[in-house]
């Protein structure tokens, strides 16, 4: 392995790692929200009908289906979401995006773009944005193929 693409990977953690803790405290202290919180009322507000299958949803915020269960039961209990059972299968359970959580994630939003723009963007040149782009989907998409963050 060529240093530099080593130096690359232990600047990328470091720098993920700073970013986050930081973005974490800012988020608790203006919205008494947590990022993974947060995540989760974004993916919900994605979502078709503002629900999804919490295997999905566990899926796309890369938690634990139990990490999960434990979070939603706290957002459920701030009234952010509701855990409802599927009508076709007792089985299934759809973590669905309530009236209060739409408004938690429109003030927590204005927090999150605040940071991404303060610790991430301004530090990206113009002419790395679409390069950078590129490389991290590339990185993604590859890590999704070789099964990267999925439950053993």
């Amino acid at each position: 392995m060529e240093q530099k693409a080593l130096d690359a990977w232990t600047d990328l953690v470091l720098a993920y790692g700073r970013i986050t803790q930081a973005m974490e405290r800012e988020m608790n202290r203006s919205t008494g929200l947590t990022l993974s919180q947060y995540d989760v009322l974004l993916r919900l507000a994605e979502a078709p009908g503002g629900r999804m299958r919490m295997s999905d949803l566990a899926t796309s915020v890369v938690y634990s289906t139990g990490g999960l269960t434990r979070l939603l039961a706290r957002m459920d209990r701030a009234g952010l979401v509701e855990r409802v059972p599927s009508p076709d299968d007792r089985r299934v359970v759809h973590a669905v995006l309530t009236e209060r959580g739409r408004e938690r994630l429109a003030e927590a939003s204005r927090v999150h773009l605040a940071g991404i723009e303060h610790h991430f963007a301004r530090h990206l040149l113009p002419a790395e944005a679409g390069p950078v782009a590129d490389f991290l989907q590339r990185l993604h998409e590859a890590a999704d193929e070789d099964g990267a963050g999925r439950e053993a």
